[in-house]
């Protein structure tokens, strides 16, 4: 009698794995990281936001499972106890943000991934105060003092004020002084 329309319905959380290749997997599904694993033999999975850059990268026990909405990513055992340097988290941040507008381009949609390294305390002040270490997802840990921050840092803060001052003299260069006449009274 009456019309109807049929869709199925694509869950918008997926648990993203994005390969050394650059490559992404989603599992829309909850699945165990030994499942994954026995497709990567020589591999691991360790969660984005749980890599510090000078830190070894903690991987995912075997039995736990791939969290819906979450990123992570598959490296290789050579990689296991071995500090990340700064060079590797910009590549592996690079390889995330490819993976997952492509994964989206798909999809027909586009998203916007711009991975991005900052250090805020509490009180909302941004800068750096020699004790934080930066991660992946921009949230700091705890270290020991007298660690100085890596120059890719600095050069990501002096570019950003360079951008900045950029946006600011444009912006000033469209508004311009407009001159009213004066109109003289004689007395």
């Amino acid at each position: 009698m009456g019309s109807c329309l049929s869709t199925t319905q694509v869950p918008l959380h997926t648990a993203k794995l994005v390969l050394t290749s650059g490559g992404l997997h989603e599992f829309n599904v909850p699945v165990t990281v030994d499942q994954v694993l026995q497709s990567f033999p020589s591999s691991f999975i360790c969660h984005a936001d749980q890599m510090y850059i000078n830190d070894c990268i903690p991987p995912l026990k075997a039995s736990e499972e791939l969290q819906l909405g979450q990123i992570y990513f598959l490296l290789p055992l050579t990689k296991l106890h071995y500090p990340l340097e700064p060079s590797e988290m910009a590549a592996l941040a690079v390889k995330a943000s490819t993976a997952l507008s492509e994964g989206s381009r798909k999809r027909g949609r586009r998203k916007k991934v711009a991975p991005f390294f900052a250090e805020v305390d509490f009180h909302g002040n941004s800068g750096f105060s020699g004790d934080r270490k930066l991660g992946f997802s921009g949230e700091a840990k705890t270290v020991k003092p007298g660690l100085s921050r890596s120059g890719s840092v600095r050069k990501l803060q002096r570019n950003a004020s360079k951008r900045a001052k950029l946006a600011y003299r444009k912006f000033r260069l469209r508004l311009s002084t407009i001159h009213e006449g004066i109109v003289a009274e004689d007395i």
